[in-house]
């Protein structure tokens, strides 16, 4: 958001060349009460928050290389209502900016979700939106298994991940350390869905409105889509706003333009405002 500009009134001129001490006066004065306006204008914060750069629906760049999705209208709507703040947003791979809040490189990051061993994260705003996270597999898979329990069940299975998430948690993991479960990553959901489509994997995890926007990012019709089931909820999570720590001190505002975001972010989700909003980026 831009500065207020101050628009400057030149002092009238007048018929008579001489100045009375009386208009001098009231000249000076109303000069001095401007300079506060002044001072405002300059102590607007400029903030960057950085976001996925292809997690759609929820943080992406679009194809003009614009930031966009559901978190990125919720955090600009926010930050709309804290105008001391001017903000911008950058977009970065997700394992990416991870790296670069761990590292201390960034203020922030959006929309990662809460785990324990993250503990370089100094503070998470307050949760900004419910997501459901599921398991999708071929029609063939399913078919074949009895699949009952997530992970176990899906013993031999192989899985499709975006880089660096950890959706599937962390029995998931062990399995896969273990070699029960094979796991091949992409960095994208439309890449790990062609994986699963092609039959080069046979499951994969991802937020349940993601897999959705991406498979209407792929154009798969109905019949296509007749190939893939859910076959587990795995849970669900809140993302956040995550802050790392600031070692150089290159935020000072950081705290307080956290507390000011989670009090914009609360009264949007009181007055149903985080809600219409995600109503009406699907109504596209």
């Amino acid at each position: 958001m831009k500065p207020n500009r101050i628009r400057k009134h030149p002092a009238r001129a007048t018929v008579n060349a001489t100045v009375t001490a009386a208009a001098l006066a009231s000249w000076v004065l109303v000069q001095s009460v401007s300079v506060p306006s002044i001072a405002v204008a300059q102590d607007v914060i400029p903030v960057v928050l950085h976001g996925e750069d292809n997690n759609k629906p929820y943080a992406f760049l679009n194809a003009d290389g614009t930031p966009a999705g559901i978190y990125v209208r919720i955090l600009q709507a926010a930050v709309d209502k804290m105008p001391q703040y001017d903000l911008r947003f950058e977009n970065v791979p997700f394992k990416r900016g991870m790296d670069l809040l761990q590292s201390g490189q960034i203020m922030a990051f959006f929309p990662p979700y809460l785990r324990d061993d993250r503990n370089w994260v100094e503070r998470y705003s307050v949760p900004i939106l419910s997501e459901t996270v599921v398991a999708i597999c071929s029609k063939d898979y399913v078919l074949s298994h009895d699949l009952r329990v997530f992970p176990d069940d899906f013993t031999g299975a192989r899985f499709a991940n975006n880089a660096g998430y950890r959706l599937a948690g962390e029995d998931f993991f062990d399995m896969v350390a273990a070699g029960e479960i094979t796991l091949e990553e992409a960095n994208t959901t439309e890449s790990n869905l062609r994986f699963l489509m092609a039959g080069r994997v046979d499951c994969y995890v991802n937020e349940r409105m993601a897999i959705l926007a991406g498979l209407r990012e792929l154009a798969v019709d109905k019949e296509q889509s007749r190939n893939i089931d859910e076959t587990a909820i795995i849970g669900q999570e809140f993302g956040y706003d995550a802050f790392g720590y600031d070692p150089a001190g290159s935020w000072p505002y950081r705290d307080q333009f956290a507390d000011d975001l989670d009090d914009a972010l609360r009264q949007m989700r009181d007055t149903g405002e985080i809600d219409q909003l995600v109503v009406e980026y699907f109504a596209y």
